[in-house]
């Protein structure tokens, strides 16, 4: 319930936003492997999943993004069942080809395994760089800490905008 009411104010406060700058909007995917870092609120273990994002960037330093995540390994009998969240993006271009970001937003994790189970859900923040090898293709390195079960989540994708 908390996450459908925090999702559900970041669209309206953000509409005014997408609205006014709707003529600079651009549209970017990425795809890839998410590792957990775990706690005692992931029964310990380091789950591995694989992660997809959209995002619509507004200019070149605003975005919103939301992400999904299913895991796909699992250590010492922890496995990441899913992760999705949705963020804003400050971004900070450093030359054509490089970006620095800044991310905050909502997100809920499910685990399972010995010692856990369960949904959580709360506040995220992180940041993370994108780096360009061609005007639309790029890789991205970032971190997440997932405050309300004091996780974080490091994460390397393939990116491509629109």
């Amino acid at each position: 319930m908390k996450m459908k009411i925090a999702l559900a104010a970041a669209t309206m406060l953000g509409a005014p936003l997408m609205t006014a700058h709707a003529q600079e909007a651009n549209v970017y995917l990425n795809g890839g492997y998410t590792q957990f870092d775990g706690n005692s609120a992931s029964g310990g273990g380091d789950p591995g999943a694989l992660t997809a994002r959209v995002g619509v960037g507004f200019g070149k330093y605003f975005a919103v993004e939301g992400e999904g995540s299913v895991g796909v390994s699992k250590d010492s009998g922890v496995k990441l069942d899913n992760e999705i969240g949705a963020y804003a993006v400050g971004k900070l271009p450093i030359g054509e080809k490089f970006d620095i970001f800044a991310r905050a937003g909502a997100a809920r994790t499910d685990f399972s395994g010995p010692g856990t189970g369960g949904s959580d859900s709360g506040f995220a923040y992180g940041a993370g760089g994108d780096f360009y090898f061609t005007p639309h293709d790029g890789i991205r390195a970032d971190w997440t800490r997932h405050d309300y079960n004091d996780i974080n989540s490091y994460s390397v994708s393939y990116v491509r905008k629109f």
